[in-house]
């Protein structure tokens, strides 16, 4: 028997059990869902380079089922109870392990998900966590003379000075850049470190350290970490909704998000009760310039200053913006937030910076704000009807927007972010500082306040030391 005639006879066999379930249900007694549904399984995948498809071979898959690899939708071709095949383009991704999620629903056992190792190109080799640097390199200090002319030295701390006066821009990128890679080797250095001393004393080795106690301390991602997660994929989810979505982002929450997080309280915890931790490694400060066409949210005298660097138009500042005012309410008169534009689509950004500044010089920025940053679209006539909803004087708004009275203020956004290293949003400063862009998971909200406790906190300790 060819394998296409037993396919066949096995698919008509099938038919017919289906049929007889459909006639038993209509005569046999109603039962709780919870009772018959039947969990999702994956039980291998297949995949074709020739054709960019992966197979996936399973059970109870149903009509309709929906599939992620690493968070993004995949192209059904074909879907039956216990198969599936899926477009996945493998010969241009780079060859690496993947999450697949499958699912039919958001119920509990309507989806599953697996790792798969797919790609075009050979697995890349481990790189060594800290590789030790070539003979004799060696940065240069601040002392080390980098010219002499004639009597005259002119030093590493000179040149720099001169680098960030003429191009501050660059320096403060570049500032910035060491800094996050310095503060990632150093987080590193101290995790190891702690494990090390606490394998030690235990007599066991770290690995084992940690598949004892990581688990103990894992906590389940709450639905507000699956929701931000969503809103960070953007474009990527292809248009895919938040509940056809979910079993996939819960996966990926589990999978990485979780153990990661769980791993961190352990060795804070090692910090707190087994080994001091002192990290004085200093993040770049620049003090951010003010002028009168800023929008400003709090008194001067407070001990926080958020400046927001965003354009309304864009869903990650909107996304953030629209917690601006439940970190107020939370923090009161310690946190000031500074707006400062700054254009992320051309031509298309122009318009809402504009008018915002219009409705600024009315003393009704944030007013005007906060209606903007509401779902729709940012046109001619919404930027008026916004303007009505803020309170602010029609004629004079108008007058304001047609006379050009703040034509290049979106130019002029730009060449300031940029003199702070700045060329994209939303970015966020922090006293000077330049925070670290937020996980996906972690809600704006979050995000903010634990930027400002930590600014808190620096400021708390600062004080004891310079009180002693």
């Amino acid at each position: 028997m060819t394998t296409g005639v037993f396919e066949r006879r096995r698919m008509a066999v099938r038919g017919a059990v289906i049929v007889l379930l459909a006639v038993l249900s209509a005569v046999l007694p109603a039962r709780p869902a919870a009772q018959v549904a039947v969990p999702l399984a994956i039980r291998e995948t297949i995949p074709d380079p020739a054709t960019d498809t992966l197979t996936i071979v399973g059970e109870h898959f149903g009509a309709a089922a929906f599939v992620t690899l690493d968070l993004v939708p995949l192209e059904v071709r074909l879907t039956i109870d216990t198969r599936v095949v899926v477009a996945v383009p493998l010969g241009a991704m780079p060859r690496g392990a993947y999450l697949l999620t499958v699912s039919r629903g958001g119920a509990s056992g309507e989806s599953a998900s697996v790792v798969v190792d797919v790609g075009g190109g050979p697995p890349a080799e481990p790189r060594p966590a800290r590789a030790a640097p070539p003979p004799g390199t060696k940065a240069p200090a601040p002392t080390d003379v980098a010219a002499r002319v004639g009597d005259r030295a002119i030093t590493v701390a000179d040149v720099d000075r001169e680098w960030q006066r003429t191009d501050p821009g660059t320096f403060a990128a570049l500032a910035q850049q060491i800094y996050e890679h310095r503060r990632r080797v150093t987080d590193a250095m101290v995790s190891d470190e702690l494990l090390a001393r606490e394998a030690a004393a235990r007599g066991v080795a770290p690995e084992a350290l940690l598949a004892e106690e990581v688990p103990r301390r894992r906590i389940p991602m709450p639905d507000s970490a699956v929701t931000s997660l969503f809103l960070s994929l953007g474009d990527r989810a292809r248009g895919a909704t938040l509940d056809q979505m979910r079993p996939a982002l819960r996966a990926w929450l589990e999978r990485n998000t979780e153990p990661e997080l769980a791993r961190m309280a352990y060795l804070e915890e090692l910090m707190k009760t087994s080994t001091r931790v002192d990290v004085g490694l200093a993040a770049p400060r620049t003090p951010v310039e003010r002028s009168p066409r800023d929008p400003v949210l709090g008194p001067e005298s407070a001990a926080i200053e958020i400046v927001a660097f965003g354009d309304l138009q864009s869903t990650d500042y909107v996304r953030l913006a629209q917690v601006f005012g439940r970190v107020r309410e939370t923090f009161g008169d310690r946190v000031r937030i500074v707006f400062k534009t700054l254009p992320m689509f051309g031509a298309q950004s122009v318009p809402i910076a504009e008018a915002a500044a219009c409705a600024h010089e009315q003393g009704r920025f944030w007013a005007y704000h906060d209606a903007a940053i509401k779902p729709g679209v940012l046109d001619e006539a919404r930027l008026k009807a916004i303007a009505e909803q803020a309170g602010l004087e029609s004629k004079r708004f108008e007058a304001c927007i047609g006379g050009g009275a703040f034509r290049g203020h979106a130019d002029a956004g730009l060449a300031e972010a940029e003199r702070y290293g700045i060329t994209r949003g939303p970015r966020v400063l922090v006293n000077g500082r330049q925070a670290p862009e937020p996980p996906a998971f972690l809600p704006p909200f979050e995000y903010l306040t634990r930027l400002i406790e930590e600014e808190l906190q620096r400021q708390s300790r600062a004080a004891v030391k310079g009180g002693r």
